[in-house]
């Protein structure tokens, strides 16, 4: 069994807009259809789970009514963390004894571009090391610093990735990961980093770079172009 966590509890303040980025406007739809349609779509999910905040869960009904959107069992209210939030549904999950060997793929709301092939990728990654995640290569130097904005050092760029999503986990590697991070007080801003803390290993996958995280406003600019892109290569929408 694979169930997807669909994260859309964000509130988007580094969008600086009024409107929740899940909702903004590619070519007429909102950026959550394009994310929820890649994961339906794929034949591999059997079932889709959504966080979000309380005040937009009724408007994500309409959303997926509006859209046909199949597959999605329940939207789920949010907590104050990403963390919290993917926690509750694994408890949740768990209280149903979905089978120990299932795989969680849990998905930024706002990456609507990955593809199937990437999700096939990943996946059986996750089968083969019990975690996985999609991302690429940095392409500029990365500096660490100190707390006061001195350079710490300079990590070779080579071995320097930026994690996207989904992260894929083995159902019983997630529950001990988020289980031992919450007894620990352990907060983290991804969610293999908590399987990293029980010492699991994780295999990093490249993806397209088109499987970005929309954050900031001029991404939009980008999402749109790649939108274009795809109507004229419709046979490659997913693939």
């Amino acid at each position: 069994m694979n169930i997807a966590i669909i994260c859309a509890g964000g509130n988007g303040e580094r969008m600086k807009t009024k409107e929740n980025k899940i909702f903004l406007q590619v070519n007429g739809k909102p950026v959550i259809y394009y994310t929820l349609k890649a994961l339906s779509d794929y034949d591999k999910i059997d079932s889709i789970y959504i966080t979000a905040g309380e005040e937009y869960i009724e408007r994500l009904k309409k959303t997926i009514s509006q859209y046909g959107i199949n597959k999605v069992c329940s939207i789920e209210n949010a907590f104050k963390t990403r963390q919290e939030s993917t926690y509750h549904v694994i408890k949740k999950l768990k209280d149903m004894n979905i089978p120990q060997e299932s795989y969680l793929l849990i998905h930024n709301a706002v990456n609507p571009f990955v593809k199937h092939s990437e999700l096939d990728r990943c996946l059986d990654a996750a089968r083969q090391y019990g975690a996985s995640l999609l991302g690429f290569q940095a392409i500029d130097t990365v500096k660490i610093i100190d707390e006061n904005c001195i350079i710490d050092h300079t990590p070779d760029r080579n071995k320097v990735w930026i994690a996207q999503t989904p992260q894929i986990l083995r159902f019983d590697i997630a529950v001990r990961a988020f289980e031992h991070a919450y007894n620990a007080g352990f907060l983290a801003t991804d969610d293999t980093t908590l399987v990293e803390e029980i010492h699991g290993e994780v295999k990093f996958v490249e993806c397209s770079r088109e499987n970005f995280k929309i954050t900031y406003f001029q991404d939009m600019v980008l999402a749109k172009r790649i939108y274009s892109k795809r109507m004229k290569e419709k046979s490659v929408w997913y693939a």
